[in-house]
């Protein structure tokens, strides 16, 4: 008999499946089913399959929970994901999605409370200019660059392949 997983994603399965023990704390078949389709949307099915497989058989229904909330948090928080919204207290918003997945809803991205949760700014104002990129030159990398004629940080990439 197939696993909800195999059924889902359409593979065989198997005694040994990777698949099954991960869903176990999942109740409802039918919420097994969306859930392993969720997840597998999100990271690709054979990025998932591999990740499971490269963990010990006892981690393996950690990492799915796991990778559950943290694509559910990552649906309605693009930005900070499930850490943002644990350390937001705007758990009970990543709760929410994972409900909404399971019973076979799709969780929308959410405005999180701007008053006890401060966004990360990746551009700064500066002399009425808009300057984009990131935090000019690093200390270790020297990844930045400012451009003297318009004093507008530009990205460099590192070439780690020289």
């Amino acid at each position: 008999m197939s696993c909800n997983g195999c059924r889902v994603l359409r593979r065989g399965c198997n005694d040994q499946c990777i698949l099954r023990p991960c869903l176990e704390w999942i109740r409802n078949p039918e919420a097994q089913g969306n859930a392993i389709l969720f997840v597998s949307k999100f990271f690709g099915r054979s990025d998932l399959l591999s990740s499971i497989s490269n963990v010990p058989q006892n981690k393996r229904p950690a990492l799915f929970k796991s990778l559950l909330f943290e694509a559910c948090g990552r649906t309605v928080n693009p930005v900070n994901g499930a850490v943002g919204l644990l350390s937001a207290g705007d758990w009970n918003i990543c709760q929410e999605a994972v409900e909404t997945v399971l019973s076979g809803g799709v969780p929308r991205p959410v405005s999180v409370g701007a008053s006890k949760y401060n966004p990360v700014m990746h551009g700064s104002k500066s002399n009425g200019r808009e300057s984009y990129g990131l935090m000019g030159k690093t200390i270790s990398f020297g990844s930045g660059l400012i451009s003297p004629e318009f004093g507008i940080k530009e990205t460099k990439l590192l070439n780690l392949f020289a």
